[in-house]
């Protein structure tokens, strides 16, 4: 049986030891450079190579000053599995919780962590959630820990 333990940190206590380990995490399974990307991105995005993030990006894009900001996490057996990034605005009299990264292992997929992680970044008070993601599993996730539900979608 594995032992999972979720964790969420407001930005102020994120220390540079988490996000050295959330970098490495990203950087080894966010995804790769397709054969565009140099022309669009620059000469570092060399196609079929890892898309890498700095802790120092991470605290700087991620953590961002003035703002509330939030990262859950995820220790499966000792091993960082997955994490998440949020940050909260107010926007018209309403509390937006945007999640600006999830990741989750790619050993460690499909086993629910993901819903975890964004169950960890509800807050009491959030009206409205959104997912800085394009991927069907975080947008899938999103729906479930948001609680909304989609069983098709139309192209339309």
């Amino acid at each position: 049986m594995q032992r999972k333990v979720f964790e969420r940190f407001d930005g102020a206590h994120v220390t540079d030891d988490m996000l050295q380990e959330a970098s490495k995490l990203f950087s080894e399974n966010y995804g790769v450079w397709n054969e565009h990307a140099a022309e669009l991105m620059g000469k570092f995005a060399k196609a079929g190579s890892h898309v890498r993030l700095s802790k120092e990006r991470l605290r700087s894009e991620y953590i961002l000053e003035g703002a509330s900001c939030s990262y859950a996490r995820v220790i499966v057996d000792g091993y960082l599995a997955g994490h998440a990034f949020a940050c909260r605005w107010t926007v018209n009299s309403k509390i937006v919780c945007w999640v600006t990264q999830l990741v989750v292992h790619r050993d460690y997929r499909e086993r629910g962590l993901a819903f975890g992680l964004l169950n960890e970044l509800k807050q009491d008070g959030d009206d409205v959630y959104g997912v800085m993601s394009s991927h069907p599993a975080a947008c899938l996730a999103a729906a479930k820990a948001f609680g909304s539900e989609f069983t098709t979608c139309t192209q339309d």
